[in-house]
């Protein structure tokens, strides 16, 4: 009896590590999915660390078909990071990069199918961010997975031309990667991306939303090559009623409720 019992585990096991691989069918479609030049949906900050073969990227951006997640991996980066600078010699970089964002172009890449469910895919950046970039697609069990997870990431033309519904000069700031007063949450994440934090409060029976983006990227490379710069985004974005009302350059302080 115990040896049947262990034998029914040992089947189920292999039956979900099998169910967890994609068929030759479906990596062909995400091939052809991730093929040429691709636009940003979202940030995807990646991990710059120095090795003995140089300055190599590291995954820092998961996505699943339910969502974009970071925080663990940047848990995991700032941990090895302080037990580094305990020790005598911790030279090197060790770094994450916040440079890509929403519209951002990323090119030639090239997929990994680690199985159990995970894809990874490289890339690199247009100039002056021309530098690899990855993302971790993960929970993938077919290509209606990947599409899933794909579209919260990545799309094959900027985001602005999948809404020709919107109004003209909100499409050319879209493309321009400015914000401008009157547009939709949604419209003006496709510029600055996930920010930093945000906080709402209600003002005169009207909901205000605030959002704070992320006001530099961060830096890649090291003495010979390095890319660190403002993002040039508002301090401040203030939203009335889900429309942007108030753009501030510099952040004011304000009591909000963060509940």
């Amino acid at each position: 009896m115990k040896c049947v019992f262990r034998a029914s585990i040992l089947a189920a096991v292999l039956v979900s590590l099998g169910a967890a691989e994609l068929s030759s069918n479906d990596r062909s479609v995400i091939k052809d999915m991730t093929r040429g030049e691709l636009y940003l949906r979202n940030n995807v900050p990646t991990r710059y660390r120095s090795g003995g073969f140089g300055i190599g990227a590291e995954v820092v951006t998961e996505v699943s078909p339910s969502g974009v997640e970071w925080e663990k991996n940047l848990q995991t980066a700032h941990e090895q990071q302080l037990k580094k600078s305990k020790k005598r010699f911790s030279g090197g970089v060790d770094t994450v990069f916040w440079g890509f964002g929403p519209n951002d172009v990323i090119r030639y890449g090239k997929l990994y199918f680690k199985g159990n469910g995970v894809v990874e895919l490289w890339a690199e950046g247009v100039k002056p961010k021309n530098v690899d970039v990855w993302i971790r697609f993960v929970n993938i069990q077919n290509r209606e997975d990947f599409k899933k997870a794909f579209d919260l990431i990545l799309g094959p033309k900027p985001i602005q031309e999948d809404h020709p519904e919107w109004p003209q000069e909100i499409r050319k700031a879209i493309a321009d990667h400015t914000v401008i007063e009157g547009m939709t949450k949604a419209q003006a994440f496709a510029v600055v991306g996930t920010p930093m934090r945000a906080a709402t409060n209600d003002e005169a029976g009207k909901k205000v939303e605030i959002w704070f983006p992320r006001q530099d990227t961060g830096t890649w490379g090291d003495n010979r090559k390095v890319i660190s710069a403002s993002t040039g985004f508002p301090a401040e974005l203030r939203f009335v009623d889900g429309k942007l009302a108030v753009i501030n350059q510099t952040a004011k302080p304000v009591k909000v409720n963060v509940d």
